[in-house]
């Protein structure tokens, strides 16, 4: 069926109704015209005017949301789910850290709650600033709060999905001229009625304001115009290191003001990291030994300060690890009783910190 859609066209009350004209008329050219009698034809115009009624209508019933609140903005308001909307911002609340982070989402969220109240009272409304940029070091919690933040505008009725599409400079550049938009276009689509994540995005950029990068700079057009043409349809967050971040707004004059909300994603504090890694273990159902903590805590302490350091990713690496030693530890004894298959303990996160302590 999806080769008669793309004949008939985005319309396909219209485009089907241009080729019964069409069929007609070669019928009247060649004295083809089938006799019928006049019951028929007046209930086949009947019909079609009725159809026509019915998606004229349909397409005005689209429309009146533009029309009810006098923004652009609100050509696609869609009925969305409020309920959800308390769990979500509950999920985004327990995750560890990141207080302004939260704070900003909770007020963007009550001013797309207040502008959907004006809108249902007949009063104008403004368009809010949903694109963002998220500033931080990799393991700081961006993509799980793209996520939560893509399911917080479908439960508003903003966007249709909220589903997060995420990506970096090779998923939007190609190895050749022109390439490159035609690549960038099909991400985008794919993230219409949802969210587009540009993860590392000043790579786009070059390396340096003298080093610009042809291909990341058509990538970038591409991304301003679909995000004008199909403002209605897509929201785009833009991750990476808050310096060079700077560096990609600069890029083009029109980003500035495109991403006009930053996020500062900090890293975590050593506290913070052993929270998170007890919290990782009891969604994997285990149990770190609470004896363990001091150790972890010393640990991220020191290895916060290596190069390839990724805060929440290294706590789950070393929680990945811990499990294997944990194995390693109950391995021999399987099959006994009174083994404590959900325990992690000291011993077994002592073994991977000394190993990745060495040098």
């Amino acid at each position: 069926m999806m080769w008669i859609r793309r004949a008939l066209g985005p319309s396909p009350v219209i485009g089907a109704s241009m080729v019964v004209m069409t069929a007609v008329s070669v019928l009247v050219a060649f004295h083809a015209v089938p006799r019928v009698s006049q019951a028929d034809a007046l209930g086949l115009v009947a019909v079609l005017g009725l159809a026509g009624t019915l998606y004229a209508g349909f397409r005005l019933a689209r429309l009146w949301p533009r029309i009810a609140g006098r923004s652009e903005r609100a050509l696609h308001v869609r009925s969305g789910d409020p309920r959800e909307v308390p769990r979500l911002l509950a999920e985004l609340d327990a995750m560890v850290g990141l207080e302004p982070v939260k704070a900003e989402i909770h007020r963007l969220v009550e001013r797309l709650r207040v502008e959907a109240a004006r809108r249902e009272g007949g009063l104008p409304v403004a368009p809010a600033s949903l694109h963002m940029v998220f500033a931080g070091p990799p393991g700081t919690g961006k993509t799980v709060v793209a996520r939560l933040y893509g399911e917080l505008l479908r439960a508003l009725g903003v966007l249709e999905r909220g589903h997060v599409i995420e990506t970096d400079r090779s998923g939007l550049v190609a190895g050749y001229t022109g390439q490159t938009a035609i690549k960038t276009r099909e991400v985008l689509a794919s993230a219409h009625d949802g969210v587009l994540f540009i993860d590392e995005a000043y790579a786009l950029a070059g390396r340096s304001p003298g080093m610009a990068d042809p291909y990341g700079l058509e990538a970038i057009d591409t991304l301003m115009k679909e995000m004008e043409d199909h403002r209605d349809r897509l929201v785009v967050i833009v991750a990476g290191y808050p310096g060079p971040m700077q560096h990609f707004l600069r890029s083009n004059p029109g980003l500035p003001s495109r991403f006009t909300k930053s996020l500062d994603f900090p890293p975590y504090s050593a506290d913070e990291l052993v929270g998170i890694i007890y919290n990782m273990a009891q969604d994997d159902g285990l149990h770190i030994s609470p004896k363990a903590a001091p150790e972890l805590r010393a640990w991220f302490d020191w290895a916060s300060g290596l190069p390839d350091f990724a805060n929440a990713r290294t706590a789950r690496t070393v929680l990945e690890r811990a499990r294997e030693a944990q194995a390693v530890r109950l391995g021999p004894s399987l099959g006994q009783r009174d083994i404590d298959l959900q325990l992690i303990e000291v011993a077994d996160i002592r073994a991977v910190l000394t190993e990745d302590a060495e040098p």
